[in-house]
């Protein structure tokens, strides 16, 4: 008697979604500032604004800094000649990025912050003395953002 082979189930696994594009990867293309906010959601672009003028009345540098094809254009923020933050679309979401050192870390109120900052801080990168911080503008984070700042400056 023959064993009869039976046909594999096709795995279940959901179809490959396509990655979003970098939002300004042509280093020969600095976007404006009209460019970048047209891709952002109004709810977002309010709070965007929100934290743009709260670091232009702390007197901080902005500019527009190109961090290579996989990232694109984004916003810079310097404090003199040290780097304070940036504003970028990553995956179609607006991230703020900051380094905090032990200093500034000590600062920063993190009981008090939203669920988005906490679970920011779980997954930072680098080292105890020097913690990078993503954090979605899209919600909450806005707030929080602002917080690690002040802690910072």
């Amino acid at each position: 008697m023959k064993a009869v082979k039976k046909p594999k189930a096709a795995a279940a696994s959901p179809p490959a979604r396509p990655s979003p594009k970098v939002a300004f990867p042509k280093k020969a293309q600095a976007p404006t500032h009209a460019e970048f906010a047209a891709r952002l959601p109004a709810p977002v672009g309010k709070r965007f604004e929100a934290v743009r003028a709260y670091l232009k009345k702390q007197e901080i540098a902005e500019d527009f800094y190109y961090y290579g094809p996989r990232t694109g254009w984004a916003y810079r923020y310097r404090e003199g000649e040290s780097s304070l933050c940036s504003i970028m679309i990553l995956k179609g979401r607006l991230v703020g990025i900051i380094a905090l050192d032990a200093a500034a870390q000590a600062k920063v109120p993190w009981a008090a912050l939203s669920d988005v900052a906490k679970r920011a801080r779980k997954v930072a990168h680098g080292t105890p003395s020097l913690l990078w911080l993503d954090i979605p503008l899209d919600g909450t984070g806005a707030m929080d953002f602002k917080s690690l700042l002040k802690a910072k400056i």
